[in-house]
């Protein structure tokens, strides 16, 4: 019996193994960098800015690789965290009230050359 459950034991770390090693391929390496130029958000398929992430802010990159950037259409994704003492997000609201597939936005790189 004690066999059985050594080689059970055994299987079973071999294969969290092939697990954590499966997730590290694909996961974001979340790389901490700093902007280099302005980006303009506009919302997507529209001309309209947003607002203008200044270079100089903190991002973390969010791009997925190995097996799960297959169909990712846009390679270098980042993600901006904020954080802050006061209450930002109501998470408290109704889920029907949410425009899940109107919330897209794009980037545009302003061009420094453009605005002098």
């Amino acid at each position: 019996m004690r066999k059985y459950i050594l080689f059970f034991s055994i299987f079973l770390n071999i294969l969290f193994i092939l697990f954590y090693i499966v997730y590290k391929i694909n996961s974001p390496t979340n790389e901490l960098g700093i902007l280099r130029q302005n980006i303009c958000v506009k919302k997507f398929a529209t001309n309209d800015t947003l607002f203008v992430i200044p270079k100089g802010i903190t991002v973390s990159d969010v791009s997925e690789q190995g097996l799960a950037a297959i169909g990712q259409f846009e390679n270098n994704r980042f993600s901006i965290v904020i954080t802050t003492d006061e209450d930002l997000i109501d998470y408290e609201i109704n889920k029907d009230s949410l425009n899940l597939f109107g919330n897209y936005y794009s980037s545009e790189i302003i061009d420094n050359k453009k605005n002098k």
